[in-house]
Order: structure tokens, then C-alpha cells, then sequence
């Protein structure tokens, strides 16, 4: 993990807007480092959109964001990486006819493109790749063409290639999304011991089980705001939270 390690999230009145449809509003939101936490909501409430605007693939109309006392805004997604932040996507986003060794370095070339693609892998990007797709299962395809493996192992594969900047703070987007119930158990043990290694989570899921046995906290968006925001049983019985989930 990097130098970064142990600093808060905090999300403060946060406003995006596209073409006039307000998809955050006035949205904020803490994140504890060293914990387990979830982002949930129904289609449309701004989930995604929010961890746009945390990695920097949006820009914030108004409001703030700091990972402890640096402020995320404006900052481009390869710089938001070397403070210690890293995010996985909704629809992976992996080189498909590259192989899966390849993938792994992606991460940690992001600021230059000409070693983007540069065939050379570097001893020490081996070593450690090697020994996350060791970590997630995937250490026997590291030859493979990426778009080779099946769904599931393309979206451990995208974890493990989060892993290469060695991240204090983790955004996964849907990590059980499409996964089946021995996929889903194997990536709940990845998690876990990544957390107890202090790696900081903050998951946007929709199978409401894997966020319950997981989530030590549990944020709840509505309409572009977060309208809850505690343990995980406090946040079943909330009647915001059921009113958002089965009213209009």
C-alpha cells in the first residue's frame, strides 16, 4: 500500500448536472478508512455517477471531495491513482487481445502512453503481478489473450490490475454483477482479506447479500442525494430506505 495509507473519504454537497438532468444533488457522503462500505440505490439514483466524480472522470459542478486533506477535484483519474485510489468498473474495462500479464501493468502506466504499450515488462511489474493473479486464481493464464477468459475471470482479472498501484482506497462498481453464487463466495474471501490487510473499500452493489455480509457501513442514494447512512441493520429497517427502494 502507499504512504497515503489511513485517510478518510469525504463526499460535501456535491452537484453534477448533465444537459440540464441533475444527477447528484447536494450529495455528500464519509467514507472510514480501514472499512468495508457499500453504496446502494436504485437504477438512476447517481451511484455511479458519484464514483465518476471521486476517480475523476467527471468534474463536480459545486461541493467538495478530499481524501483526507487533499482535495479530489479537478485532478485527472492517473493522478487521483498515485494519491492511493483505485476503482474497478460496471462493464469491465480490460485489453481484450492483450494478454493477461499485459493487462496487469495498465494500471501503473497510465501517465505515459508510449510505456503503456510498451512490449518490456520490468521486473518488479512481473513479481508483483504475478503475484496478484496468483491471489485471485489467475496465475495459470497470465499467457492468455484477456478476452479469452470467461466473464468472471475477466472481472477478477480487472480487480487484480486495481491492485498493481497498490491502493489504500478501492472503488469496486458492481464487482458481483453477473457473477454466479461460487465466483461471488471466492471474490467475497478476496475482499475481506484485502480489508484485514488495510485496504479501504467502498463497493456500489445491487445483490443486497453480498453488500450485507460484507458492508461494515451501508450509504443509501435517492434521486442524486444520499439519504441514509449507517450499519447494515439500521439501513434495512430504515423507512427512507424502504420508501426509495418499493414507492414511486
Amino acid at each position: 500500500m502507499s504512504t497515503a495509507a489511513g485517510r478518510p473519504l469525504s463526499v460535501r454537497n456535491v452537484a453534477k448536472t448533465f444537459g440540464g438532468v441533475r444527477a447528484l444533488t447536494d450529495c455528500s457522503l464519509d467514507i472510514s478508512c480501514g472499512k468495508i462500505s457499500a453504496l446502494i440505490g436504485p437504477n438512476g439514483s447517481g451511484k455511479t455517477t458519484l464514483f465518476n466524480c471521486i476517480t475523476g472522470f467527471y468534474v463536480p459542478d459545486s461541493g467538495s471531495i478530499r481524501y483526507g486533506e487533499t482535495a479530489l477535484g479537478g485532478r485527472l483519474p492517473n493522478q487521483i491513482v498515485h494519491l492511493g485510489i483505485a476503482r474497478t468498473f460496471q462493464v469491465t474495462r480490460i485489453f481484450k487481445r492483450m494478454t493477461v500479464l499485459e493487462n496487469m501493468v495498465v494500471p501503473v502506466r497510465q501517465s505515459n502512453w508510449k510505456s503503456l504499450f510498451s512490449a518490456a515488462i520490468k521486473g518488479h511489474e512481473r513479481e508483483r503481478a504475478e503475484g496478484l493473479l496468483d491471489f485471485v486464481g489467475l496465475a495459470d493464464y497470465w499467457s492468455m489473450q484477456a478476452g479469452n477468459l470467461s466473464f468472471g475471470q475477466q472481472k477478477l482479472l480487472e480487480l487484480a490490475a486495481a491492485l498493481m498501484s497498490e491502493p489504500d482506497l478501492l472503488l469496486l462498481d458492481e464487482p458481483a454483477g453477473g457473477l454466479n453464487p461460487i465466483m461471488i463466495d471466492r471474490l467475497t474471501g478476496y475482499i475481506r482479506d484485502l480489508n484485514a490487510q488495510g485496504v479501504t473499500f467502498l463497493l456500489v452493489e445491487h445483490n443486497m447479500g453480498f453488500v450485507m455480509r460484507l458492508a461494515h457501513s451501508i450509504a443509501v442514494m435517492h434521486r442524486g442525494e444520499v439519504i441514509a447512512q449507517g450499519e447494515p441493520e439500521a439501513i434495512r429497517s430504515d423507512p427512507k430506505v424502504l420508501d426509495a427502494y418499493l414507492g414511486d
